[in-house]
Formats: C-alpha cells, structure tokens, sequence
C-alpha cells in the first residue's frame, strides 16, 4: 500500500471530519490520497498559522484529534504558533510536515530544517518518517500520543521520498482507546473528609471538564456539595454561568480578579481537570498557606507543585472521580455549607450578576462615544447559548470575559497562551466542526490583520453566519496600556495606522459593516448573521476609553 494512502486511512479511521493545510511539494503524494474525499476533507487555508489554530479548535469543538499539514521549513516556522498554543491548551493535534528527500537531508536543502529538533519545545513528542514500513505504526503511535495523558501537539516528518513510497508492511488499521486509573473507595473517602472538613471550599474547573464532557456532571456534584465554582484562564464555558453557584471566571488581570474572592478565601480548592496555570492560580499564590487543594486531573506530571500535606493530587477520570466522591459524601456526615457560608454564598453570587449584567446603553442615548458596555448588552440580547464564540487576545476581550454569558460546553474558544491572530480561523473552524450554528469572532485590529487572510477561506467556503467583530482603536492595546503605566508619557511604537477592514471584507467577497455608534451595531449584527457567505463588522473605539474592569468596584 502507498503511504500517503496508510496516512490518509489511519485518519479516515478516526471520524475526522476535516484535515486544514497549506499545500506543499514534499507531502503531494499524501495531499492526492484525499483527492475526491468528503469525510475526511481537505482544507486549504491561506496560512499555516491559520491552518494549525483551524486543527487546535477542531479538536475542542469535537472532542477528536485535529489534524493539519504543512510544508517544510517555513511551513513548520510559520505552524510554530499554533503547536505552542495547542501545547498549553492541551489540545490533542497531529502535524504532518513535509521534509526534503532522505538523500539530501543534512545539506541544508532547499527550506530544509531539523523537524524533530525544532519541534521539541512545543510539542509533546516529534517523529521523522524514514522507514516505509514502519509508517502506520509511528502514525498510530503519533495519535495515541497526542490523545493520551495531558493531550497536546505530536509532529510527523515525511521526507519526500517516504511521501511518494509504498510500504510492504501495513497491518489492519485500529483506533486505540486509553482508559485513567479509577480512584479507589478509600481514595474517595479520603476526598471525602477534606471536604467535610472544609469550612470555604471552592472549585476551578478547567479544560479537562471540557475534553471529558463532564459539565453535567460536575453540575451534579455541585449541587450535591453546595460548593461554588470558578472556571479556569479562557475555560468559561466548562460551567454554566447561569448556574447560582458559578461565582465568575479567572483572568488575566488583577482588576478584573475582583470576582476572585471566593478562591482567595478558599481554605480547600478542588481544582478539576486544569493544570494550575499563571491566571488560574492568580500569579501562582493559589494555594496559599493554610490551604489545601485537591487536584483532579488524567496526568500526574501537570500538579502544578510537589506533593505535600496540603496538596492532594488525583490521576484519575474526573467524570469517574466525581461520581464515587460523591457516592463517599452520601454515606459520610457531610451536612453541607453553614448558614453562614449559605448567606455568603449568595451575596457572592448577587455581585457576580450585579458586575458581569451589561446595562442598556439606550438609558444614555445622549452620550456621543460608542458604548462598549451596551454592545454587550445587544449581544446577549441577539445571541444564544449554541452560537460559537472565538476570541482573540487584546484589552477588547476583557469586555466579552465580563458581561458574555457561556451556559454551554464547547462553545468558547480562546487560546490560554495569548496568540495574536486566533480568533477568525478559530471562527472558521468552529462553523466547520458546529455548522448548525452561528460563529462569532472577536478580535481587535491587531489580531485581525495578522490573520485575516483567512477570511477568503471562509468565502471559498461558503460559511454562512460567520461573523468577524473588529474592534478598531488603531493601535496594540494592551501593550499601550501597559506601556503607559510603567513608562508614563513616553509612548511609542504601539500606534498603527487605518486599515478598513470592512473594506477588506468587501474586496474578498465578503460583507463588510463600519459602525460607529451603538444604533448602528445592533443593526449591523443582525444583518451580519442573515444574509450570504461571511461578514465584518468594524467598530470604530477610541483608544483613550477605560477598560471593562477599571470602574468596577466591590459593595
């Protein structure tokens, strides 16, 4: 059998519905496998970054491995982005990258680069193909790899020679299937007494709760506990945010942490399926002295700290987990949250409603500058709980973080490394992998124009109610905010010039909408989601308005 053809089987075996690429001489052979192919199908897109983050949100969206191919040399440099975000997403993805022939290879070929050595760092595993009859076991070995554990980005090289080759050997094509150790009745009992103990416990759900399903269940186990929740750094959607005991999402920066307090006043913290990172953890000072924190999660390598008397860590199946924990709560004396903890509990959740509600910007019909807090509210008010949602990184996101509600799993995707350029091929995804329903980018013009070549991706494509919404301020945001505050009166370097990216729109085949008012927008919106093919919505917002977070004050 060929081996583009092995390849293009062992991923048709695993119900991938879409593989995204940039095509390439080296891999001709193994793109020309899916020649007429409707399932899995081909994807060109306009640039490897877009290519990778298109795989990295399929996954999410899916809860399967994404895949995506690209070339060699700066095909692989170019991916780099999106492995590094799928590396601390812990998004399973498999990269097949081309390489120069076996006989030219240490020659420094023509766009050759030492895959293996280059990947290292931002994959979990990396493996050049260079013997025919070993490449179905490698594939295969290459998925699993990126599916087990804590999941994340596995590269395969395929030498242009290997590409156009046959394998003698080829066995019948398999999915393997990985199964966590299950906590023992003693281990949750164990869990158990802590929580019984515990006068202040609080939850952070994260990214496994999303990959294993499990927002039902963890729905249950609150409710049965009474234990309130905060969703970890750009996993908002692992827990309903109507829910009354969901008290807000972590973030990035310490003005908006203002929604913090239950886990800063936290003596025991149940951290499930998430590792522990910078922003969930609120600059590593969570767990603090005195506290304790069980942590649930696949892999024992991500506790995010060494093991003490105060740190419980499980390797388990959290849905699994969570079932017999709380089977050992009802047999145990556990009588659930005090009177106290009970009031508290609701003053909280009443400050969580009262700082993340947008109000209705036509009470102040008057002002001149666009509200960005009443765009907020016609976006709750036009979009439901099913639409996709994609966010870039900026200052802009912090208003979507506050007054955007996510009451359904995989329907927010965001990357937790902070990469410029996601949000538009995460879009374009994300109607690919849900086309039942609409899919809205948000970026601010920095973002955007990184990627939105991809924009005639989605035009070729035909995706309908794919919404792009730019915000426009002509400069790096968030950079600018910080440059001012360490460097007072001295900016530099942080202002762009225009770009009409509605404009831009048009000229690709798209709609484009420039709005400048709040009147304008929720007109534009709802045009934007009816109609044929794509559009962009531009808003236009002075880069002197404060942030989402800078008035907000606890009462």
């Amino acid at each position: 059998m060929k081996v583009a053809e092995l390849i293009f089987n062992a991923i048709k075996v695993r119900d991938i519905e879409y593989v995204f690429c940039v095509p390439g001489e080296s891999f001709l052979a193994t793109m020309d496998a899916f020649y007429g192919s409707k399932k899995p199908k081909l994807i060109s897109t306009r640039h490897e970054e877009g290519a990778g983050i298109m795989a990295d949100v399929y996954a999410k969206a899916t809860g399967k491995t994404g895949v995506c191919m690209v070339t060699r040399g700066p095909g692989l440099t170019h991916l780099s982005i999106a492995l590094h975000t799928a590396k601390q997403d812990s998004t399973p993805l498999v990269a097949f990258v081309g390489q120069v022939s076996r006989n030219f290879l240490h020659r420094e070929a023509f766009q050759e680069i030492n895959v293996v050595e280059f990947a290292g760092p931002v994959c979990k595993w990396a493996v050049e193909l260079n013997n025919t009859d070993l490449v179905l076991e490698l594939v295969e070995m290459a998925f699993h790899i990126a599916e087990s554990g804590r999941p994340g980005p596995v590269i395969i090289s395929i030498p242009e020679d290997i590409d156009r080759s046959e394998s003698s050997k080829y066995s019948v094509l398999r999915k393997a299937d990985s199964f966590s150790q299950s906590i023992t009745e003693k281990g949750a009992r164990n869990v158990s007494d802590m929580i019984c103990e515990a006068k202040r416990p609080c939850i952070v759900a994260g990214e496994g709760v999303l990959r294993s399903n499990l927002t039902e269940r963890l729905v249950e186990f609150t409710e049965l506990t009474s234990i309130p929740v905060l969703t970890a750094w750009r996993r908002f959607d692992a827990f309903p945010n109507k829910h009354n005991l969901y008290l807000g999402a972590l973030h990035i920066s310490s003005n908006s942490n203002i929604l913090a307090e239950p886990l800063k006043k936290a003596d025991l913290v149940i951290a499930i399926g998430t590792r522990m990172d910078e922003f969930s953890t609120l600059n590593y000072s969570i767990p603090k002295l005195g506290q304790k924190l069980i942590q649930i999660d696949h892999s024992a390598s991500e506790s995010g700290g060494k093991p003490s008397g105060n740190h419980l860590y499980i390797a388990v199946e959290a849905g699994e987990a969570l079932i017999k924990i709380g089977k050992a709560l009802k047999n145990s004396k556990y009588r659930g949250p005090s009177k106290a903890r009970q009031k508290e509990l609701k003053e909280w959740q009443k400050r969580f409603k009262k700082l993340t509600t947008p109000q209705n910007w036509r009470k102040n019909i008057l002002e001149k500058e666009l509200d960005l807090e009443g765009i907020y509210y016609d976006i709750t008010k036009i979009l439901d709980d099913d639409v996709s949602i994609a966010c870039d990184a900026g200052d802009f996101s912090g208003w979507l973080v506050r007054y955007y509600k996510w009451n359904k799993p995989h329907t927010f995707f965001g990357p937790t490394s902070g990469a410029m350029g996601y949000a538009l091929p995460a879009a374009i995804s994300a109607k690919l992998a849900r086309p039942k329903f609409p899919s809205i980018a948000f970026a601010g013009d920095g973002g955007f124009a990184m990627t939105m070549c991809e924009l005639e991706t989605a035009v070729r494509y035909k995706l309908e109610s794919l919404v792009a919404i730019v915000f426009n301020n002509n400069c790096y945001g968030t950079i600018s905010r910080h440059q001012n505050s360490q460097f007072p009166g001295r900016s530099f370097g942080t202002s762009m010039g225009k770009i009409s990216f509605a404009d831009i729109a048009k000229a690709m085949g798209a709609r484009g909408y420039f709005v400048k008012s709040n009147q304008e927008f929720s007109v534009a919106l709802k045009s934007a989601l009816g109609g044929e093919g794509p559009a962009v919505i531009e808003i236009s917002v002075n880069n002197k308005l404060l942030g989402p977070w800078e008035n907000a004050k606890i009462e």
